[in-house]
């Protein structure tokens, strides 16, 4: 067995290391990373080489940073950089010393360029072992969006096309307007040249045939050409399109408009490659030239059959609708890119602006696409200039009425957004025409890559139980949390590739999992079968085949974590750590590695969290408060917002006893427990001695928690629908939800808006907001509603408490999403009500111009006259 001891070492920075500058701390580590490379590494699917995020993990840089540095180091001779997706780095000074590289240009076009410079360098035994397992070449066609999905048919048709001996077949593009028929056929051509078909100096001609559609004689003397005396005017002869395209390529866009008598003359070109100029009657003249059409039109009606009939691929190119969510997004940040390019200004767009353009009605598809985006940049780039601003924003006010109103006819395609694409909470997204790295950049911060892996799921233990130890949660309460998001987190990633029904697709999984990983592990579980008690799924198999190959990645570049309580991990769940020994054991025999012994501990912890478990019920939640409807309405409000009847509410009006209501609530407990035990909610005095009286009445578990609110209301109702939830933990959740449960009504409402930024609170009501607005960015509602609320308030010197907040938000998100769609509410009374609250309304207009400018909408007052029923309600007038 290798010795790895290399890759446990665990040092503190030297003080050389702590007196480095950042670029040479960039390149310190790239030197480091680049020597610890093998022939091995260069031997398998992944690449040789390391992305500037992965350097700047190492170091403690963010990736920006870290991409600066490493493109001064290309720039100054000490690094090579290899473009591509992703971009990779390597240091020159090892590549030239050890693997004796001769390095002449240090930023190399593409990886294949690169892994055939390393070929070549190598001895001839080593080289025949890398050319067995070399990464298939990547043309301009396989580079195309779409390539992988959409295209994959369309691609192997052009490819054989351009291929076919001797000088390739005539090719038919089809499809609607705007689909890209012309960037294909110009693609088609890059490709012959490619492959060495055709010179690098071979023509690639485009000819619209619409363009002289109306005067059927010009059309063809401008492709066939004429000579002198063909027609009125012609005083000398002139070459065509055909002679100018000979040995290369003419591309006959709209080619139904090529009327008959020019497709009749096309016959004899494809046919013989001889063709004549308008006006000759005997002379002939030779061209080899390779014909690609395009139309719009059905061929079968559009077209002659004897020309039909001469062009053996016919290749139809989809819409817009038809392509993928990830497809579509891809062409949305690609434009945005141009456009900077064009201006020579960095773009800052709005994720609510991406979101948009992902999902409006484009029936011009792509075309359209591209001049809507052109058209938001325009209107961006005005207010650059108009009002010299600093940067190029491009904002949700810039979109057109049509681009906004189009958004909402596909809502329901939520669940894949929020699968494929990073268009949540965070910053906007901007887009340079001069970085190189851009498409590198945007994973993450815009795409979700569907095969990622490496570190996310460590990630998932590092970060959550960081977090929840700085919120001083027990150490068990911090590991029943992670063991549900490890859960979470593998069921995310076989949501993108269950792609047989309930059955994982295994050819899918083989993207991020290599077959011989996939089946070392499934040799070892099937081994331990019995240990195992035969309780586990094949989603049990493939998470464990998951992790092992994460877990491979980090060893080879030398990174390892120390689990932060692999102690209690071993005392709280035995059974599943030993089972991780045996199982780590079984897995240095079969793969010739050694694995850490912190391993053990994340091997447990994936074994409790991936294993079959048995569905349970529910908690039930029942709230109970003084006042005719407090109760009723708190859980209402909850029950609406996460889309459920699960709360349950007593009101107890000030007039009656409280043995009445310890009776309805005792009756109120049994129907509905579910065998998990009830949480109940209350607001202050002798309610908070039901729960003993009514687990001794009825032997139901239940637990009370005090001073209920509308938040907490909604936090226990969610938390009580998770499976794997208990009774105890639900009542600490919903007592530790703030830090201010148990002060004084007046502390509690200062204290938690005057904390307001980064609170428990508001990253509770983000979470809600965002699985209940369909088009807004969540964060930015909460944020900018906020701050108009509390402006309001405070002209009317009244303070912010959680129930008008709650109320305030959703109600206004809500608005703003039905303006957006151009659905403003009615209101019978409006003059009435704007006559007799006319204070107010100026108030709130005054105010709510911050949403208008944000969200580009004007509130009409109809909607103005809800929200002052609203405050006057809960305030009993302003």
């Amino acid at each position: 067995m290798p010795h790895l001891s290399k890759f446990y070492e665990v040092r503190l920075l030297s003080d050389v290391d702590i007196k480095l500058n950042r670029k040479d701390k960039v390149y310190k580590k790239l030197k480091e990373l680049t020597e610890s490379l093998t022939l091995n590494d260069l031997n398998v699917d992944r690449k040789f080489g390391f992305e500037a995020g992965f350097i700047g993990k190492k170091i403690g840089i963010n990736r920006n940073n870290t991409s600066k540095e490493l493109n001064r180091l290309v720039r100054e001779g000490k690094a090579v950089k290899i473009k591509g997706k992703p971009v990779l780095y390597l240091d020159k000074n090892c590549l030239e010393t050890r693997w004796k590289l001769k390095i002449t240009d240090h930023a190399i076009k593409d990886y294949e360029t690169f892994k055939k410079l390393f070929l070549n360098s190598l001895e001839p035994t080593q080289n025949f072992e890398m050319i067995s397992n070399s990464a298939p070449y990547r043309s301009i066609l396989d580079r195309l969006i779409g390539a992988d999905e959409s295209l994959k048919a369309q691609i192997e048709q052009a490819k054989a096309a351009i291929l076919y001996p001797p000088h390739g077949l005539h090719t038919l593009i089809v499809g609607p307007t705007g689909v890209g028929k012309t960037t294909f056929a110009e693609a088609m051509y890059r490709y012959a040249v490619e492959m060495g078909k055709i010179p690098a100096t071979a023509p690639f001609v485009v000819f619209n045939c619409a363009d002289y559609a109306e005067n059927p004689q010009l059309l063809l003397s401008q492709l066939f050409g004429y000579v002198r005396g063909a027609f009125t005017g012609a005083d000398r002869e002139k070459k065509g399109l055909v002679e100018q395209a000979d040995g290369g390529i003419l591309f006959l866009d709209e080619v139904h408009r090529l009327p008959p008598e020019g497709q009749e003359m096309m016959f004899l070109l494809m046919d013989k490659g001889i063709y004549r100029r308008l006006g000759e009657s005997e002379n002939t003249r030779q061209a080899r030239v390779l014909i690609i059409a395009a139309t719009t039109e059905d061929p079968k009606s559009a077209l002659l059959h004897t020309f039909l009939r001469r062009i053996p691929v016919v290749i139809m190119l989809p819409g817009l609708e038809e392509r993928s969510l990830r497809e579509r997004m891809a062409f949305v940040c690609r434009f945005f890119r141009e456009e900077s390019a064009r201006i020579k200004v960095p773009l800052k767009v709005s994720k609510e602006v991406l979101k948009a353009f992902l999902l409006y009605d484009c029936p011009g598809n792509i075309g359209q696409l591209k001049s809507d985006i052109q058209l938001i940049c325009a209107r961006a780039f005005l207010d650059y200039m108009t009002f010299k601003k600093d940067e190029v924003e491009v904002k949700l006010s810039h979109l057109s009425r049509r681009v906004r109103e189009g958004f909402f006819k596909i809502g329901e395609k939520r669940g894949e957004i929020a699968q494929k694409f990073n268009l949540g909470v965070g910053e906007d997204v901007v887009f340079d025409g001069k970085d190189e790295n851009m498409w590198d950049n945007l994973e993450g911060t815009v795409f979700i890559d569907e095969y990622k892996t490496a570190d996310d799921f460590y990630e998932v233990i590092e970060s959550s139980w960081n977090e929840f130890s700085r919120k001083g949660l027990s150490e068990r309460k911090i590991r029943e949390m992670v063991d549900r998001q490890i859960e979470e987190y593998f069921d995310g990633i076989f949501s993108r590739i269950k792609l047989k029904g309930p059955v994982v697709d295994r050819d899918a999984l083989a993207k991020i999992v290599s077959p011989r990983i996939l089946k070392t592990v499934e040799d070892t579980l099937t081994d331990m079968r019995e240990a195992l008690g035969g309780a586990f799924s094949q989603k049990f198999i493939y998470s464990v085949a998951l992790h092992v190959s994460i877990l491979l990645e980090r060893l080879r570049v030398g990174t390892v974590i120390s689990h932060p309580d692999k102690k209690s991990i071993a005392r709280e769940h035995p059974l599943e750590y030993e089972l991780a020994r045996k199982v780590k054991a079984k897995l240095e025999e079969r793969l010739f590695i050694e694995i850490p012994e912190d391993e053990i501990a994340f091997l447990a912890m994936l074994i409790y969290a991936a294993k079959v478990k048995k569905e349970q019920g529910n908690i039930g939640v029942l709230v109970i408060s003084h006042g005719r409807a407090a109760a009723s309405t708190m859980a209402q409000v909850a029950n609406e917002l996460l889309g459920v009847n699960h709360a349950r509410a007593l009101d107890m009006p000030l007039e009656e006893k409280v043995e009445t209501v310890l009776e309805k609530a005792v009756e109120e407990v049994k129907r509905i427990d579910r065998g998990k035990g009830v949480l109940i909610l209350v607001d202050m005095g002798s309610l908070a001695a039901f729960s003993e009286i009514i687990t001794e009445r009825t032997g139901i578990p239940t637990r009370t928690v005090e001073m209920v609110s509308t938040p907490m209301v909604i936090e226990a109702t969610r938390k009580a629908l998770l499976p794997d939830m208990t009774l105890d933990m639900l009542a600490e959740d919903v007592r530790c939800m703030s830090p201010y449960i148990g002060k004084g009504q007046h502390e509690i409402r200062s204290a938690t808006y005057g904390e307001y930024k980064g609170g428990y609170f508001r990253g509770i009501l983000i979470d809600i907001l965002g699985k209940t607005l369909t088009f807004l960015n969540p964060q930015k509602a909460c944020d900018n509603l906020y701050e108009v609320l509390k402006k309001v308030l405070h002209k009317f010197d009244r303070k912010i408490d959680d129930d008008i907040y709650v109320k305030f938000l959703f109600h206004c998100s809500c608005m703003i999403e039905r303006i957006i769609r151009g659905e403003p509410l009615p209101y019978k009374n409006l003059k009435a009500i704007k006559k007799s609250r006319s204070g107010i309304f100026d108030v709130l207009k005054t105010q709510f111009e911050l949403i208008e400018e944000t969200f580009g909408i004007q509130i009409p007052d109809t909607e103005f006259a809800y929200i002052v029923e609203m405050l006057d309600t809960h305030f009993d007038t302003l």
